[in-house]
């Protein structure tokens, strides 16, 4: 039996129990799933990733990944990848729970923050495939990039309009969590092309463009984003749409496990992220966590949420 990590006050790499990937990861044959024009490709020993999802008609909805194999800690943009146990920066790799302070390895291209939780950067395994669907499992031990045990499962499934992902978030450890989840996609959208959100609230933001812990300012649901790069962070949202290079209209939704939504324009693409937790509300004061989506897990619980992409000939 695997001795269990014992928690420290401080979690650094050379007391950790297992060390992070350092080397490419693999670049084995994608999976593939398939329903009336829709293919979605997959290679889960990459991190659990969706490497490609494409219409027949109409196109590619994510950008595709060019090349299955790459470093770890500097992953393409492109496809769609999970994010466990939490997204965004984590300002300082570290973080206070329950009266003691955890530090997790900073990502080297981040100075001292670390960003975006380590569930992509680790081999994924199937659990189940059928013709339409996937369902993949990461069961995470606690290491120098996060000091609890875990398991995260997707479940995709096409239908004949899009793409529904249902993701899981467990406690396999003994210990309480601090915890939160999202997906990441990357969709084949350039400047110019439409984006739209109805969130009621946007966050401001501090120098390194994350939320500051200043409380949010009223959004109106049909201000109309930039046509430029940019990112926002926003709550209170119940649909958010693109029109894609191909012409097409994607339309992403969630249930009420994930309130909030990150929106990052780049000229190549845009990100649309719905996820559990506000970015930076580890960092935020304990008394203001708790309206920031980030919650504790106790040993055994399990959260869910799931997300909807629909896809329709722009008009």
């Amino acid at each position: 039996m695997r001795r269990p990590c014992r928690r420290t006050a401080t979690f650094t790499g050379s007391g950790a129990c297992r060390k992070g990937p350092t080397v490419p990861m693999p670049s084995p044959e994608p999976l593939e799933i398939r329903r009336g024009p829709f293919v979605a490709r997959f290679a889960p020993q990459n991190g659990g990733r969706m490497t490609h999802l494409r219409h027949a008609a109409m196109g590619d909805i994510l950008v595709p990944t060019p090349d299955a194999s790459f470093d770890p800690l500097y992953w393409p943009k492109a496809g769609a990848y999970p994010l466990f146990p939490y997204h965004n920066r984590l300002i300082g790799a570290a973080f206070v729970h329950e009266g003691r302070r955890y530090l997790v390895k900073a990502h080297p291209a981040l100075g001292t923050d670390a960003v975006h939780g380590p569930a992509h950067r680790r081999p994924w395994h199937v659990i189940s495939r059928g013709d339409d669907r996937l369902v993949l499992a990461l069961d995470y031990q606690a290491d120098e990039d996060w000091p609890f045990d875990f398991r995260a499962t997707q479940a995709f499934r096409l239908h004949p309009d899009g793409l529904e992902v249902v993701l899981t978030l467990g406690n396999t450890g003994r210990e309480n969590m601090p915890s939160g989840f999202g997906w990441h996609p990357y969709f084949a959208a350039g400047l110019g092309k439409q984006v739209f959100c109805d969130a009621a609230k946007r966050w401001p933001l501090d120098a390194v463009g994350i939320p500051s812990g200043v409380p949010p300012e009223a959004r109106a649901g049909n201000e109309p984003f930039p046509d430029e790069a940019f990112t926002e962070h926003l709550s209170e949202w119940s649909r958010a749409a693109a029109v894609l290079d191909g012409g097409a209209q994607i339309t992403l939704a969630a249930d009420w496990a994930l309130p909030h939504l990150v929106a990052h324009r780049m000229p190549s693409y845009i990100c649309l992220e719905p996820v559990s937790h506000v970015a930076g509300a580890f960092g935020f004061p304990p008394h203001s966590r708790a309206e920031t989506g980030l919650r504790i897990q106790a040993p055994g619980e399990e959260r869910s949420a799931r997300i909807s992409l629909r896809m329709t000939a722009k008009t």
